[in-house]
Parts: structure tokens; sequence; C-alpha cells
């Protein structure tokens, strides 16, 4: 089994995919620093703000919000970080092709992020959203090669960087691959040109035991949608 094997198949891909990020259910009050809690300076701050948006014409600013939240972020934010497929030296956009895939991805590495704060013995609430975003390209797909190279589903990245870096110096817009944490698909992303219409598709509360390594998952306020445990 050659390597150049892990790239012989690729996918026509037109869909929506799960990008979970963090975020919050509800919006602090963004004035809050600049009118040191006064209420009427706060309203007058708002009314301003209302005024301006009335000369924006509609749709654009949500659309610039979404967009940037759900897809700039990777691509634009420095220094980048160190990920499965990710070396730092280029962005790179994750997203699963359903929600359980996404839950479980996430969950696993909020837990892995809280186990390395000592001392950390009770829950830790996080909140975040989860947006359905459209992506099409061609892509190399990845899916089911697991069986013959392990390592892309192994805790040590250093054979999956390899990966990325290949796919992302040839050119490549982005790639299909295995889940570490569930069984399902990833779709990791090289260039947000490939991906579009942002849409928010829920919100989702962490609720995370460190000590007993598991993670519920709400999607309305006190209403359990699944948990996850993890054995670390």
């Amino acid at each position: 089994m050659t390597v150049q094997s892990l790239f012989d198949k690729t996918a026509d891909f037109n869909d929506d995919v799960f990008r979970n990020i963090t975020s919050l259910r509800e919006s602090e009050d963004l004035f809050d620093d600049l009118s040191d809690g006064h209420e009427f300076l706060s309203n007058v701050a708002r009314t301003v703000e209302m005024k301006v948006k009335s000369t924006i014409p509609p749709g654009i600013i949500s659309r610039g919000f979404h967009y940037t939240t759900a897809i700039d972020y990777p691509f634009m934010a420095e220094p980048y970080l160190i990920t499965r497929y990710g070396n730092g030296a280029f962005g790179v956009w994750y997203a699963s092709l359903d929600l359980e895939t996404t839950i479980h991805e996430t969950a696993y590495h909020m837990l892995t992020e809280e186990l390395r704060v000592e001392g950390t013995r009770s829950p830790v609430y996080r909140e975040r959203a989860v947006y359905l975003v459209q992506c099409r390209a061609i892509l190399i797909d990845l899916r089911g090669k697991e069986k013959d190279y392990p390592d892309l589903v192994s805790n040590d990245y250093s054979f999956t960087h390899q990966v990325g870096e290949r796919l992302y110096n040839e050119g490549h817009p982005g790639f299909l691959a295995p889940s570490a944490r569930y069984h399902g698909t990833n779709l990791i992303a090289f260039a947000p040109s490939i991906l579009s219409n942002p849409k928010l598709n829920c919100y989702l509360t962490y609720i995370c035991d460190p000590q007993k390594r598991t993670i519920i998952v709400e999607r309305q306020p006190g209403e359990i949608f699944t948990q996850v445990r993890f054995e670390l």
C-alpha cells in the first residue's frame, strides 16, 4: 500500500455541513464599556446605532456577521492554531456532515482543554452555536482510508499534519476525512471560496464534568439533547 493510494479518490461535493463554534445564546450589552452601565447613555447609543442601521439595505449586516463568524475566522485569525490537519502555517476550517459528529468532535476538545486546568472539579458550562454552511467543491475523499491508514484517526498528529500540508501546498480547496471521535465524516477546507450561505441552525450548551469525563449537551436550556463520554 503506497501513500499515493491515500489520495486516489475524489468527491463532487455540494451540500450543507455543520460548523460548531463557541458563541452565546443571548447577546451582551455591546455599549456597556462606553456607558459604564448608565441606562440613559446605553439607550442613546442604541438609538444612534438604529439610525445608522436604517440607512443600510436589509440583510447586509446579518449576512456579514454570519459569514465572518461561521466561515472567515480560521482564515483570518493569527496565529493559526495547531490542529489535526493544520501545522500552524495556514488556516484550516473544520465542519462535519452531521450534527452528532460535530458534537462529539467539539465535546472531546472541550474535555481535554478542561482537564489541562489543574484543580478543575466542578462542572464547566460553555455555550456554542451550530451553523449550516454550503460547500461546493471537488474534494479529496479520505473516507474509509483509516482502515489502511490508522494514523488518520490517531491522537498523534504527525501523519495528519503531513496530509494537510501536502493537500494545501498542492492547491486542493479541501477534503473529506473520517472523524476520530465518532463514526462520521468531517469536511476540512483550506479555501473560504468553496464555502457560502451560512445559516444559524441551533444553539447548544455543553456541561462538562471533568471527573466523570462526560459532557451533557442541551439544545434547549434544561433539556438534555445528548450525553457524551470519553475514556481519557
